[in-house]
């Protein structure tokens, strides 16, 4: 096949199947090397970038000590791990990222140090954590670098917000860019920063469902302290109201397109199930999130979100604020309308010429 007609052909494959840059690179590169092939060069990357870093560290740490000569060493092995996301190998990614993450920690351990900070003071850190992902994040790197970056840049912001209402609106503004993101996969898998867009849209999706189990023992906490009582309440409603308000939106524009009758049944079974599963507001997040990955086409997170789906049922069933009764019921009801939606709604379902 000519060079020409190979471009047009991959061309045409990342828009129809809306496959991003490091897709579109893999199927130009022809076909993937098996997994435990990739696991094996990963671990060998790993464990020469280990032994690097410790013949490197330790003389130059006696050579130049305190902050400033941890300080440089950092610098140098963020600078060395840039060079070699350059050489465009595997084995070379692997040392990188782990040079690069052994850079940054160097970095933030020596301002953590000179600040003289305690374990209970972690925003001076966090901003610098968030400064210097974020700037690796736009960097030339591999795909599993651009991931970790983006996940340290919204970790850190998590870290900035704090607890209580914040986190919780922080938690709801990650899992509606990461349904936004997924929903519009179509319109950025083109984009020249598509591979960055996608390591914030998968950053997104896992803390988000991360956060909702940290926001559920967050609102058991002051259960038993009156004086945070009223707080926790407001944060609760805050909380399920808006994964509430996420799944009826990501359903709404999924049913966009059908007729009247289809979509105010629809948007209807979907209160229903938002009303039945409130006390389980990380199962209405999975479903939310599924039903944006399961769009986007993506099958990892679509093998994954079952298993988050089953964790948030094991928290319902065993949380101590309701009774086993009540839980029951909301999870056989809950079940029945999915299974009644599933059989009645698809004949009603015909999408408008």
């Amino acid at each position: 096949m000519k060079h020409d007609s190979l471009n047009v052909l991959l061309d045409r494959l990342q828009v129809e199947l809306a496959l991003d840059e490091d897709q579109r690179n893999q199927l130009r590169a022809g076909s993937q090397a098996p997994w435990w092939l990739s696991a094996l060069l990963g671990l060998a990357a790993w464990f020469s970038a280990s032994f690097f870093i410790v013949a490197f560290l330790g003389p130059w740490l006696l050579l130049i000590e305190g902050p400033v000569g941890r300080g440089l060493a950092g610098l140098l092995l963020l600078l060395a791990a840039l060079w070699l996301f350059r050489r465009g190998q595997s084995f070379a990614h692997q040392i990188a990222l782990a040079l690069s993450l052994t850079g940054q920690g160097l970095l933030i351990f020596v301002l953590a140090e000179h600040l003289q900070l305690e374990l209970d003071n972690l925003r001076a850190p966090a901003v610098l954590s968030m400064l210097l992902a974020g700037i690796l994040l736009w960097l030339p790197s591999s795909f599993l670098h651009r991931h970790v970056c983006a996940l340290v840049v919204l970790a850190s912001a998590a870290v900035l917000v704090g607890s209580g209402t914040g986190l919780a609106l922080y938690c709801l503004l990650l899992a509606a860019c990461a349904c936004a993101l997924w929903l519009g996969r179509v319109r950025w898998a083109t984009h020249p920063q598509a591979g960055r867009i996608r390591a914030i849209a998968d950053a997104a999706t896992l803390l988000s469902l991360c956060l909702a189990a940290t926001m559920h023992h967050q609102l058991l906490e002051p259960l038993l302290d009156l004086q945070k009582l009223a707080a926790a309440r407001w944060t609760s409603a805050v909380y399920q109201v808006g994964m509430g308000l996420l799944l009826l939106t990501v359903v709404a524009w999924l049913l966009r397109n059908m007729k009247r009758a289809a979509y105010w049944s629809g948007l209807g079974a979907t209160v229903v199930l938002v009303i039945l599963a409130h006390p389980a507001p990380g199962l209405v997040l999975t479903l939310a999130l599924g039903l944006a990955v399961f769009q986007a086409s993506n099958r990892s997170w679509m093998a994954l979100l079952p298993a988050f789906a089953a964790f948030y049922l094991f928290i319902l069933y065993y949380s101590l604020h309701i009774s086993l009764l009540h839980k029951s019921l909301v999870m056989v009801v809950s079940g029945l309308v999915l299974l009644v939606g599933g059989l009645l709604l698809p004949r009603l379902w015909r999408v408008q010429p």
